[in-house]
């Protein structure tokens, strides 16, 4: 069990720290603003994909981790 739990920090971290830098990522496929954090950091509608995604890696990781099967 002690094994599930570590790698389900470290699917946690992998996938957080890809949104970070994905969220703050530039291009011309960001599309329009949703909302701003700062005059150069904001939520795109392009964004809106890797919000998904990160929430499906953390539902995995609340899975793993609460996993009892040997």
């Amino acid at each position: 069990m002690q094994r599930r739990r570590l790698i389900a920090i470290a699917v946690y971290l992998v996938v957080s720290i890809l949104a970070l830098l994905l969220v703050a990522g530039h291009g011309p496929w960001t599309g329009r603003v949703l909302f701003t954090v700062s005059d150069s950091h904001g939520m795109h509608s392009g964004d809106v994909p890797v919000l998904l995604l990160w929430l499906a890696g953390m539902a995995c990781s609340v899975a793993l981790w609460r996993d009892d099967s040997p």
